[in-house]
């Protein structure tokens, strides 16, 4: 009997233990469900897009390509001199050249980790009033200092198009910073014809820039920057005066001019039908 007893005794633990372990599983199970609940939330909250492949966005402007810009209003404004390492201050009427001296490739991060894609920025010489100021400044989307020349073509997956996806990729990161109330300053792309205008408003650091860019090749066409604080006012803006680009000078085309050739074949279909049509009525009115 007491043999009997003992042997059930160890199928009771043998049978809570598989109780138990039952138990863990299911509550592993619950968390791994509501793991994925929470991420698909926050997936249609910040409007996440999940791709298969990351898009990577090339520089239109080649290396040796320069821009050059006059300074219309500067008050307090200083670049960084990263040969001599120093601030130097920029006067009405000073100009600004950037030229290219190569390309790297810089990842953009989403709120949460991961790339929404990959951008490749200039690396520029920079000259003010023809003297060399900084060499291989690379020049990264920021607020203080926007970069002459933007990643507007894509490699290998043309159905990105920069300007939409740029736009909405700061959007999620200001979802983000709504939801999770992290100061984050607010991106607007305002797509036109011609051009691409990027405002940008920081309230936290108090700062409004507003860059006009060329849509087609993403080159810097003007820029307005102002920053208030409690010591000094910063204001600052300049105008592209000259480019080796010149497509970025001029604006788009209409679109009936890429298709010159088509209007040449039915301006001579219609110069011979007409043609045709008066030798035949020559025709009919001879034989009366």
């Amino acid at each position: 009997m007491i043999q009997i007893a003992f042997i059930n005794e160890i199928e009771i633990c043998d049978m809570n233990y598989e109780y138990l372990k039952g138990r863990k599983r299911m509550k592993k199970g619950k968390k791994a469900i509501w793991t994925i609940i929470l991420l698909l939330v926050f997936s249609y909250l910040l409007r996440i897009q999940i791709v298969v492949a990351i898009p990577t966005f090339v520089l239109k402007a080649n290396e040796g390509d320069w821009t050059e810009y006059e300074a219309k209003i500067s008050q307090n404004y200083a670049m960084y001199d990263n040969i001599n390492k120093t601030y130097i201050p920029i006067k009405t009427g000073d100009r600004i050249k950037y030229v290219l001296k190569g390309k790297v490739y810089g990842a953009f991060r989403g709120p949460f980790g991961g790339e929404f894609c990959y951008l490749q920025y200039p690396i520029c010489d920079i000259y003010i009033n023809n003297n060399k100021t900084s060499e291989n400044e690379i020049l990264t989307l920021d607020k203080k200092n926007m970069p002459p020349f933007l990643p507007v073509e894509t490699k290998e997956d043309s159905y990105y198009y920069f300007w939409e996806d740029i736009d909405r990729y700061y959007q999620y990161w200001e979802n983000a910073s709504k939801i999770l109330h992290f100061p984050y300053p607010n991106y607007t792309f305002v797509i036109e014809k011609d051009i691409v205008t990027i405002i940008i408003v920081d309230n936290t650091e108090k700062t409004n820039v507003s860059a006009i860019y060329d849509k087609d090749t993403g080159v810097l066409r003007s820029l307005y920057l102002k920053k208030t604080n409690n010591e000094t006012n910063v204001e600052f803006n300049m105008i592209i005066i000259d480019t080796n680009i010149k497509k970025a000078l001029l604006p788009t085309p209409p679109w009936y001019t890429e298709y010159w050739y088509i209007w040449i074949l039915v301006t001579i279909i219609v110069v011979y039908t007409v043609f045709s049509l008066k030798n035949k009525l020559k025709k009919k009115l001879e034989s009366y």
